[in-house]
């Protein structure tokens, strides 16, 4: 079983490795730099709760290259000076069955964004961005959390955010 902390240390190494290739845009080193200087959040548990979002809003898992950008543009937007760097960063994600990314769309607007691992059968949950107050993060993770028991088989009442 892994523990948050682990979960962490092997989602940086995962993104870290996304751009140890040949030739990495320098934009993508910076932004990745600037990512890993970032201090590590204390794990919380969450719990799950039936919400209602707004008709207009969408929680999609991502499975193409569009939603990843639209995923890459809501994470980055953390960083308002660094947003270049990062935005080259995350958009050189891919896309692969240990971690799960999700992002809330009002339209076809990103909203939220978040990235999920399941191990074990627990489900954690980072990098989780809102943009917008029409959704909050609650609700965000809640949603989440549903598209995560579908996809797993398991019922999710909880997850680790960290």
């Amino acid at each position: 079983m892994i523990n948050s902390e682990t979960f962490h240390q092997q989602k940086l190494a995962w993104l870290v490795d996304q751009v140890n290739v040949d030739f990495p845009t320098p934009e993508s080193v910076k932004g990745r730099d600037v990512y890993l200087k970032q201090p590590a959040k204390d794990a919380v548990e969450h719990s799950f709760s039936e919400v209602t979002l707004p008709e207009t809003v969408f929680i999609l898992p991502v499975t193409e290259h569009r939603l990843t950008i639209r995923w890459a543009m809501t994470v980055a937007s953390q960083w308002t000076a660094e947003y270049d760097d990062m935005l080259e960063f995350l958009t050189q994600i891919d896309l692969c069955d240990d971690y799960q990314l999700f992002v809330a769309l009002d339209g076809m607007t990103p909203i939220a964004a978040c990235l999920s691992q399941v191990v074990e059968d627990i489900m954690y949950v980072s990098d989780i961005a809102l943009t917008s107050d029409i959704i909050d993060e609650n609700g965000f993770l809640s949603a989440v959390m549903a598209q995560q028991s579908i996809k797993f088989k398991n019922t999710f009442k909880a997850c680790i955010k960290n």
